[in-house]
């Protein structure tokens, strides 16, 4: 955690970069399970 946090001091950008990669993977997940409790209805 405290290497991520020096990356993040370092270089902003590819910390943010990683982060809305992180947000849009998650966010798939979860649109993906929504999906498919709604289909088995």
């Amino acid at each position: 955690m405290a290497i991520e946090r020096d990356n993040s001091v370092l270089n902003p950008f590819s910390t943010m970069a990683c982060f809305h990669i992180h947000s849009a993977y998650y966010m798939t997940i979860l649109y993906s399970f929504r999906n498919l409790r709604e289909g088995s209805k």
